[in-house]
This record gives C-alpha cells, structure tokens and sequence, in this order.
C-alpha cells in the first residue's frame, strides 16, 4: 500500500471499526477477510492473539464484556508507507465514550492489516 491516500485510510479504518462493532462473527468473518491479513497478529495491554478467527473470537469476548458499547473513530487517522496509526473511542451507544485508545498497524502490499499494536489513553479505574 505505497500509493496510499487518506481516503484508503479512513476506509481501512471504517472496516476495522465495523470488524470490532459487528456482534455476528460470520459478519465479523466477511469484514476480516478484507481487512486483515490470514496470519495478522494483534496486541493490547490485555490481549495477544494470532489470526483471523482468534481476533474475531476476542472481539466477541469484548462485546460479552461490554455489552452495547460502540467503537467509533477518534481524531486521528493517517499513516506512510506500510504503517497506519488512528485514535479511537468506545462507550455505550448515546453515551459519552469511557475508553479512548489508539492503534498502530502494519500494512500488507494488498493494504490489508498484517500486525496490530493497541493501547489504551484512557480508561475507567477498577
């Protein structure tokens, strides 16, 4: 993804959210194969996981854990070469966000995410 644009982005991006928002993992699958590579890798401070399905399988457990929150874009979302970075929020649909992160990821020629590293700015204390 040399040529990227920011248009080619923000798509990325608006698939990636959807991937995290959708609660069907057979809709989760179809989003997946377009949007992360077979092998693609993904880490956060509280998870580490490897492949399509274990990512899928770990955003269902998210959707068990947080039920009716909603991820949606933050201010930020640009990138170069094979690299992609973007800020993002989650909280309850209607609701002011609880969670704000960013992610880094990076890219296949194809434009697909190969490796994905979060991190969480903000969140409520336990």
């Amino acid at each position: 993804m040399t040529q990227s644009t920011a248009t080619s982005y923000d798509t990325l991006l608006s698939d990636y959210l959807a991937f995290w928002n959708e609660t069907d993992a057979d809709l989760r699958a179809t989003i997946a194969e377009r949007t992360f590579a077979p092998g693609v890798t993904y880490v956060d401070p509280q998870a580490e996981v490897s492949g399509r399905e274990a990512l899928s399988e770990l955003v269902g457990a998210v959707h068990q854990q947080l039920p009716g929150a909603r991820f949606s874009p933050g201010d930020l979302v640009d990138g170069h070469h094979d690299v992609l970075r973007f800020t993002w929020n989650l909280g309850p649909e209607g609701a002011p966000d609880t969670i704000v992160g960013a992610d880094v990821a990076l890219l296949t020629p194809e434009g697909r995410m190969s490796h994905i590293v979060g991190f969480i700015d903000r969140a409520p204390r336990a």
